[in-house]
């Protein structure tokens, strides 16, 4: 299909019916995105089951839109209460809280919104006019790229490490010995189960991200208070409702950009997802941005950098679920559930046999931005407000989120274990110095790294000549050299003063 004839197809799935249930889907997107646990495809999977009875174009434009609402919604939490909605909000979380801490919420939901807004629409426009171009990158990276990609992504702990960097590294090697927990999934061997059945599958990815991030934040707020015994919330006479500036905004443009760009490449490959898109943008955004020695203090390119990333993903990650039916994140893989349930086979022949489909899905990730600009911009003040609540009514209201939310999946009362256990460890983490983020990074890349390089040395047999051959594959190593050498430098340039 033709970039012409995509918009052919795009103005023709425009209908007041389908603008409806496009706010219907940012709406609940962004609720079921705001609450601990719930990320955007459980979001969606709850809005699945509504679509059968609808009109597939609508229902397209529905699942798309929920899709775009929930990855901005996890941020609402993560900047106000230290408490990621997504996985791939845990990044915001670091600058996003600090901003609100320091009585700037307003312009910290701000930069979140309107950052998302950005890279989806942006990354829409891109995702329509370079479709084909996308498609191409998606399959000139093999197993090695893959590797190189994670590998890259496993650099961001030289910026994350603001203390002690040995301390970093062994957060993350904790991250990814937690993430081979499970089945072997070439020999189909388990490993490091300790008998326990349910962690055959390995480590929810929800509870644990959830638990090492929020709620080892919610165990020291717990303690601070019993400690204080402080009854009032601490933003008391410190709420600020100021919403950002085009000004403000455009002085984030460079990283913005940047940010979208890696979102892009991040998303349309398959199972890689908004997670490691974020955490990509987070190191590469303190690289660009000129206060990037001030990150994890409020900076404004810290908030940019991941939320744009992580939406930016949206419109890439149905690139190869519409070109070749596969998912490139799990919640593309709801949609692929929502187009089978519709009679369709997303892959290769979808544009001719049901091209209203593709004009469905990017008209929906397209009219979801203004949407998602006029219901945050609405919703600000309320969630703002939501942060005055005395904080034992708060924190109990946050806990019961996190163990509902892990409730949901379908290890049920285990989640939960998991979800205390990775809590505790990341608030004894915290109190000896080392990095519960580092940790997340190393568990969400890990199967990423350790696949990728399993199947890439039995494709070259052995031989590590194919990194090296590999264009794509090499530059992401020269990269993730580059990445080091240049962190570990600017960790010892205030030293030299």
């Amino acid at each position: 299909m033709t970039t012409l004839e995509l918009w052919q197809q795009i103005f023709a799935a425009f209908s007041p019916m389908g603008l409806v249930w496009v706010f219907v889907g940012v709406t609940w997107g962004i609720f079921g995105g705001a609450l601990p646990g719930v990320t955007a495809s459980l979001a969606m999977s709850l809005a699945l089951p509504f679509t059968i009875a609808m009109d597939p174009v609508n229902a397209f434009m529905l699942l798309a839109s929920c899709y775009v609402g929930a990855e901005y919604g996890g941020s609402i939490p993560a900047i106000l209460l230290s408490v990621p909605g997504t996985p791939a909000n845990a990044p915001t979380a670091m600058d996003g809280h600090q901003m609100h801490l320091n009585g700037h919420s307003g312009k910290a939901l701000g930069y979140s919104l309107v950052g998302g807004s950005f890279g989806s629409f942006f990354g829409g426009l891109i995702g329509v006019f370079l479709l084909g171009a996308l498609v191409k990158i998606a399959l000139l990276l093999d197993p090695s790229a893959m590797f190189a990609l994670a590998f890259f992504g496993l650099s961001a702990v030289v910026s994350m490490s603001k203390g002690n960097l040995a301390k970093g590294f062994i957060s993350i090697l904790l991250g990814i010995m937690l993430g081979t927990i499970g089945s072997d999934n070439f020999s189909g061997m388990t490993r490091f189960t300790m008998g326990m059945i349910q962690l055959g599958d390995g480590v929810s990815d929800v509870p644990a991200v959830v638990g090492f991030v929020a709620a080892s934040e919610l165990f020291g707020q717990v303690i601070n208070q019993i400690k204080e015994k402080r009854l009032t919330s601490p933003m008391l006479g410190k709420l600020d409702f100021t919403f950002i500036t085009i000004k403000e905004f455009f002085a984030t443009i460079k990283v913005a950009l940047a940010s979208m760009i890696m979102g892009l490449v991040v998303g349309v490959m398959p199972g890689a997802g908004p997670t490691i898109a974020s955490f990509i943008a987070y190191n590469e955004g303190k690289r660009l941005s000129k206060d990037g020695d001030k990150f994890g203090t409020g900076v404004p390119d810290a908030i940019v950098a991941p939320e744009v990333a992580n939406n930016a993903c949206v419109p890439a990650a149905v690139v190869p679920l519409l070109s070749f039916g596969i998912p490139g994140s799990t919640s593309a893989a709801i949609m692929l559930g929502g187009m089978v349930m519709h009679g369709m086979r997303p892959g290769p022949l979808l544009a001719e046999s049901n091209p209203e489909a593709l004009g469905a899905v990017f008209l929906g990730i397209l009219l979801a931005c203004p949407c998602l600009l006029i219901v945050g911009r609405l919703m600000l003040k309320p969630w703002v407000k939501v942060t005055a609540i005395p904080p034992h009514f708060l924190n109990t209201i946050i806990l019961v989120l996190l163990v509902v939310g892990s409730l949901a999946l379908n290890e049920g009362i285990f989640a939960v274990g998991i979800l205390l256990f990775c809590a505790f460890a990341g608030y004894v983490m915290k109190l000896a110095g080392y990095n519960p983020i580092a940790t997340v990074l190393g568990f969400v890349l890990s199967q990423l790294v350790e696949d990728n390089l399993r199947r890439t040395m039995l494709l070259s047999k052995g031989s590590l000549m194919t990194f090296v051959t590999h264009p794509i594959t090499l530059v992401l190593l020269l990269l993730t050299a580059g990445s080091v050498i240049v962190g570990l430098r600017n960790r010892k340039a205030p030293a030299k003063s």
